[in-house]
């Protein structure tokens, strides 16, 4: 959207996803934390918001994130926070972590 309030761009999510939070950084790509039905990943779109690639995922942290709710981008660090859930055997726990992105 713009100052005015008119939308710019869109980006439409499948029935699979829930985007949840979002960061933005300096060329105004959009990192989305998305807890969709089994997804639990961070997403990069680009300034058109089309899907650039899967940022964090299962895969690539261990099976350690679980519902991100919040995402904050350090850009001059590379280092994305992610505020999620994180089960330990019965126990569900709210964390935070921190990843290197590039």
């Amino acid at each position: 959207m713009d100052s005015e309030g008119r939308v710019l761009s869109t980006h439409i999510f499948t029935d699979r996803t829930l985007p949840w939070d979002l960061s933005l950084d300096s060329e105004g790509r959009v990192l989305v934390a998305d807890r969709g039905y089994n997804t639990n990943r961070i997403l990069l779109l680009n300034s058109q918001l089309q899907l650039q690639r899967v940022v964090i995922d299962n895969a690539n942290s261990q099976g350690k994130l679980w519902h991100p709710k919040l995402v904050c981008y350090n850009e001059l660090a590379s280092q994305l926070y992610v505020a999620h859930a994180s089960r330990h055997g019965y126990l569900r726990l709210d964390v935070v972590s921190l990843f290197i992105v590039r």
